[in-house]
């Protein structure tokens, strides 16, 4: 194998050491510029929204994501998620959770006559009435079976 001259002489030599030096500065400053534009919390929580709203709208899930909740129901939670402040992540979560629900369920909620509520809140009361009369039949019913048994259990002795 034989070695080959990259340069001709000295003065190429130099010529691509300033090259290079000049590439180095230029990248040292693009990456200042990055730093100091990281450094800025505005800048950030548009970062993380534009990063999540891409990493969820390109997936099937989230298209299918999307188009339940809306595009301004998930820039919503983003914002209330990132932009709650001092909280943990419990907060975020629920803050998040939140921020995706509430368009939709003020949008459901508006589509609803008070009549109509006023019927499903009839319904759901005679429902949970029933329930419970049912449940106090079986205790009776399970009282008087217990009572039974015991009566037999003291005829036997």
């Amino acid at each position: 194998m034989t070695k080959t001259d990259r340069f001709q002489d000295l003065a190429a030599f130099r010529a691509e050491k300033l090259r290079a030096a000049a590439k180095s500065d230029m990248y040292a400053e693009r990456l200042e510029n990055h730093m100091d534009s990281l450094k800025q919390g505005e800048f950030r929580g548009k970062l993380l929204k534009n990063t999540v709203s891409s990493a969820l709208g390109g997936s099937t899930p989230g298209k299918i994501l999307g188009s339940i909740i809306g595009s301004a129901g998930l820039g919503g939670a983003l914002s209330m998620a990132a932009g709650s402040g001092k909280g943990g992540l419990m907060k975020r979560a629920g803050l998040f959770a939140l921020g995706l629900a509430a368009p939709q369920l003020l949008k459901k909620v508006e589509n609803f006559s008070i009549s109509d509520i006023g019927h499903e809140l009839g319904v759901s009361w005679e429902r949970l009435k029933d329930h419970l009369e049912d449940r106090r039949e079986e205790r009776e019913l399970r009282k008087v079976k217990d009572e039974l048994e015991d009566e037999a259990e003291n005829v036997q002795l």
